[in-house]
């Protein structure tokens, strides 16, 4: 996985099912369940005036952490819709660069998922977030 001259980050990785081809998605998400993270390049399409990641994109990717750290299909019974979300803005996320989202499963139970998340880029800390999601599949806990 490459993109331009900018070489991937060593890892795992495939597509991720939950890309989309809506306008409210970011694109090409690539995942790594072995290690529980999610990737991507940091295009214009991604930025704002500034040239710097638009916070709505990066919550719109972090919004799909869970699938970073469960066996997701991409099919409508595997759907975990959000019911909470948030997201600590830490630091700017320049374009032409990977961001990397090291999601940590916290507990499942059989009504919620509950994950948090930390973004980097270049190993620099520039977000993190906490999610919690609906479990349709009614797991146990763990």
């Amino acid at each position: 996985m490459t993109h331009g001259a900018m070489p991937a980050p060593e890892g795992d990785w495939v597509d991720c099912p939950v890309h989309g081809s809506g306008s409210w998605t970011v694109g090409d998400i690539r995942v790594d369940r072995n290690a529980g993270r999610m990737a991507l390049f940091v295009t214009d399409r991604h930025c704002n005036a500034y040239g710097v990641m638009h916070g709505g994109a990066l919550a719109t990717l972090v919004d799909s952490q869970s699938v970073a750290v469960r066996d997701y299909s991409g099919g409508a019974d595997d759907h975990t819709p959000t019911v909470s979300l948030s997201v600590d803005y830490l630091g700017p996320i320049p374009r032409d660069h990977w961001l990397l989202v090291d999601v940590t499963l916290l507990r499942t139970t059989r009504n919620l998922i509950f994950t948090q998340a930390v973004m980097t880029v270049d190993g620099a800390v520039v977000g993190r977030s906490n999610a919690i999601y609906r479990n349709f599949k009614g797991k146990d806990a763990q």
